[in-house]
């Protein structure tokens, strides 16, 4: 049976949402108990990296969704590399730069190249150094780590529009060259997202990183998504969605394989988000509306919510209540206040200057549209 027009995706910016406030209450774990141990760890201690798998999972999904009926030609790669770049840079720059500023030095971080190199390389989405996988090497904001590989990714998937059609193809050529063959050269392929093939350049380390499989694995859920056929029963779509929800909470509860690979959370995740995607043709998913509010913030929740964490100790330090710093009182403070400050966020930072980034940057390159609507393999 062919598919219906799908539904709206409100249950994308849910589990967006969910995603992020999972990391942000991983990382408020230590307000409880330090990272790894007591309380804080029994109750959020796999919920980093189940945030961290689902948005990649999300990302490939959404790259599929968002250029389903583009065309393919040069202006549309330009275009969506721009809306990606504005979308992602202006946002990442500001955190980075305040981050930077209140725990690098204040207004010394200018007399100091180290410090200066360390930020460039930030903005920029390269790996700083030679560090340790999946990160290989942590940007000035240490949740910026993931944004590495999604820039990335954004990177490929423009390269592979410009082949129209046969973009497909070309990703899948790609991927499979950096995933399958390159690794290969240099020992056993491995799905471990902890894997360190050696390259010299840490740009080829992400580039050939398991993490990568993620991505892949939200491109595929996005092409079935958008398949002309469907399951045909809603009670057995229900069914497989209980399933996978009841797979990942216990994977949750038991801890089994709670890491960032294809093999560790993407185990559970990766059926959910295709038990989700699936049902979805079939049938209206209800989403309780603050989940899809936290999904709208989710990006600038992510990115601020270390320096609440961190700044918001100031003030009761210095008016002598430091014991107020600590336990599940605290957690629920700076995750409020995370939130305020990502609501903020999007309005100013995501809503306006990433708007007028974007506006500016297609206006500039506007000139150039007329006669780039061809992909590389339909031009003449």
């Amino acid at each position: 049976m062919h598919a219906t027009t799908p539904h709206k995706l409100d249950f994308i910016q849910a589990l967006r949402g969910i995603a992020a406030l999972w990391v942000v209450l991983y990382h408020g774990s230590r307000f409880i108990s330090p990272y790894g141990t007591g309380l804080g760890d029994v109750l959020f201690g796999p919920a980093g990296s189940m945030g961290v798998v689902l948005f990649f999972i999300l990302s490939g999904f959404i790259m599929v969704h968002t250029t389903r009926n583009l065309r393919g030609g040069l202006w549309d790669v330009l275009e969506f590399l721009i809306k990606r770049f504005a979308r992602i840079w202006p946002v990442y720059a500001v955190v980075t730069l305040c981050y930077a500023f209140v725990r690098l030095g204040g207004w010394g971080i200018f007399d100091n190249r180290v410090v200066l190199g360390h930020i460039a390389h930030s903005l920029m989405f390269l790996p700083v150094g030679n560090g340790p996988p999946p990160g290989f090497g942590m940007p000035v904001l240490d949740v910026g780590w993931t944004l590495n590989y999604e820039m990335y990714f954004y990177v490929l998937f423009g390269i592979s529009l410009l082949f129209g059609r046969w973009r497909w193809w070309a990703l899948a050529a790609w991927l499979g060259l950096f995933l399958l063959l390159i690794p290969q050269l240099h020992g056993p392929v491995s799905l471990s997202p902890v894997t360190n093939y050696g390259f010299a350049w840490s740009g080829l380390q992400v580039m050939t990183s398991p993490i990568v499989w993620q991505f892949v694995a939200g491109v595929v859920i996005g092409l079935l998504y958008h398949a002309r056929w469907t399951l045909w029963r809603p009670d057995v779509l229900k069914y497989l969605l209980f399933l996978a929800l009841s797979m990942v909470a216990w994977q949750y509860l038991s801890r089994a394989k709670v890491g960032h690979g294809v093999l560790d959370w993407g185990l559970g995740l990766i059926p959910l988000v295709l038990a989700f995607c699936l049902a979805s043709k079939r049938f209206a998913i209800p989403v309780w509306g603050p989940l899809v509010f936290l999904g709208d913030i989710s990006f600038s929740l992510y990115l601020w919510h270390p320096l609440v964490q961190e700044l918001l100790s100031w003030p009761f330090v210095i008016t002598g209540h430091g014991n107020l710093t600590s336990g599940f009182s605290y957690l629920l403070l700076t995750t409020v206040e995370s939130i305020t400050v990502a609501t903020l966020s999007r309005t100013v930072l995501e809503l306006w200057l990433s708007a007028h980034v974007k506006r500016s940057l297609l206006a500039v390159c506007a000139p150039w549209r007329h006669g780039a609507h061809k992909s590389i393999l339909n031009a003449k």
